[in-house]
């Protein structure tokens, strides 16, 4: 029986193919993975957990230099408080009135609560805001900017 010659390949021809590319792939997919896991982490916190108050400016009326009136309503967890800081801004994008606004200081046990506040001004305002909302309750130090 003869023995059939083993093939060799050429040296520095057929190197063996890069595991870069694998490895690029599994670290991009690894991410990916990652951010989806913290995107569906912070959808549950937001919707379900926690003492998160939400507020929107339903409307606002300037009603004078020195006036404007904000309506408002919150989005909170039964039986939590509402306190939220509103301001106003004058033509140029400053600050010319800061408050709190106390939506529901007892913890009623609905889940939104409404309001109508007359905001003092520095001078005329263009618009009334929602600067940002708690459960906790805050003063009007505590709004300070």
């Amino acid at each position: 029986m003869t023995a059939l010659p083993s093939r060799r390949r050429p040296p520095g021809r057929y190197d063996e193919p890069s595991k870069l590319g694998q490895r690029a792939v599994a670290v991009l997919l690894s991410l990916l993975f990652l951010a989806l896991l913290a995107a569906i982490g912070s959808t549950l916190r937001s919707r379900f957990g926690g003492d998160a108050v939400r507020g929107q400016v339903l409307g606002y009326d300037v009603r004078s230099d020195a006036e404007v009136v904000i309506d408002l309503e919150v989005s909170k967890s039964a039986g939590r408080q509402a306190y939220c800081v509103v301001r106003a801004r004058g033509r140029d994008g400053t600050e010319v009135g800061r408050d709190v606004a106390v939506l529901d200081a007892v913890g009623s046990p609905e889940r939104t609560a409404r309001g109508t506040f007359s905001l003092a001004t520095t001078a005329r305002a263009v618009t009334g805001e929602v600067r940002a909302c708690t459960s906790k309750p805050i003063t009007r130090g505590d709004a300070a900017p």
